[in-house]
């Protein structure tokens, strides 16, 4: 595939072994780059480590490396009680400030941020912090975290 023609569709990636054993995956859309490279171009609400803009070279069973860093965070958001239009707009305007983007399926389980990096932490926490408080919400970084809970600190490169 030339660089110019890239195809776009979606990428599967490993999450967990499930509760039976069996692997647990979520698919993404995403550019196809060549091979097993993708550049996702949304970010996960299950999977960690990589938000929408990172490139991943992804094999066969679903488990990835991330190649290059989109300079994006990823948030996850739970709300526990039933979300409002007005709060979703709410949270959608200050994120928009932020260069952010929210998606939020259809049944209102979860609500996914991509914001960019530069923006800085301080701002990115203080405005999730603020709506969360707000809205009966938990939250958390889907790409700053490894699984013991040591910063990453890939932004720390860009």
């Amino acid at each position: 595939m030339s660089d110019d023609r890239c195809a776009y569709g979606h990428v599967r990636v490993f999450v967990e072994l499930g509760p039976s054993g069996k692997p647990v995956h979520e698919e993404l859309p995403a550019k196809i780059l060549k091979n097993n490279d993708y550049e996702v171009l949304g970010s996960p609400v299950l999977t960690y480590g990589f938000a929408a803009g990172d490139r991943l070279r992804v094999a066969d069973d679903g488990t990835f490396d991330v190649l290059e860093r989109g300079g994006n965070l990823c948030i996850r958001v739970f709300p526990t009680a039933r979300l409002t239009d007005a709060g979703i707009n709410a949270l959608t305007t200050r994120f928009e400030k932020l260069d952010g983007l929210v998606e939020i399926p259809p049944d209102l389980r979860f609500i996914v941020i991509t914001v960019p990096v530069a923006v800085g932490f301080p701002a990115v926490e203080d405005a999730v912090r603020e709506w969360a408080a707000g809205h009966d919400s938990d939250w958390e970084y889907g790409n700053v975290h490894d699984e013991q809970g040591k910063p990453l600190g890939w932004w720390a490169n860009d």
